[in-house]
């Protein structure tokens, strides 16, 4: 583009406003939304100039068609992109939802076994571990729920029920071995 920075600024305003809604009109008609329409048009645009200002547009067709195929093939390649990212998104989904039967078995055993243990504990521990480690609750929230009187007292009966916890998953070697994943 020759000229001043002045008409070079206006012819470019021209063709915008000249191709602005017919390529505009195309991205949306393939499936764009009106913010990806105007994304892909802006980069066209800047494209072109960029083209012209680098004398790789070489006048062998209208200077709004030329702006147009830049549109088109930008919107293609996003399209492209999108697809593949979509493809490999539905992929990791797949594999993370596939489980073996053998995987499905020992997360069954080793949630029988746990709930056995909770159990084990009594409600009192079961309820305070599982709000707190679960539930994240805090020793005052706890308190407050659990009818306890302080927070120290909340504190010494969680550790209480740790150790309880402790010494009956040591009493079962195979339910230790399945929670540090060695099966």
């Amino acid at each position: 583009m020759q000229g001043t920075l002045a008409q070079r600024n206006r012819a470019l305003e021209h063709i915008y406003r000249e191709n602005r809604d017919k390529v505009t009109n195309y991205l949306r008609a393939n499936n764009a939304d009106e913010d990806q329409a105007k994304d892909v048009f802006q980069e066209a645009v800047i494209a072109m100039y960029e083209n012209i200002k680098e004398k790789k547009f070489k006048g062998e067709s209208a200077i709004g068609t030329y702006l147009y195929s830049i549109a088109r093939f930008k919107w293609l390649n996003q399209i492209k992109k999108n697809s593949i990212r979509k493809d490999h998104h539905d992929q990791l989904e797949q594999e993370e939802d596939f489980q073996s039967p053998l995987a499905t078995i020992i997360e069954g055993e080793t949630k029988e076994g746990v709930l056995q243990l909770l159990a084990e504990l009594g409600e009192a521990c079961k309820r305070l571990l599982i709000m707190n480690f679960y539930h994240e609750a805090s020793m005052k929230e706890i308190a407050k729920n659990g009818h306890y009187s302080s927070e120290q007292i909340v504190r010494n009966k969680k550790y209480k029920c740790l150790k309880r916890l402790k010494e009956l998953i040591n009493q079962k070697p195979a339910l230790i071995r399945v929670l540090q994943g060695n099966g």
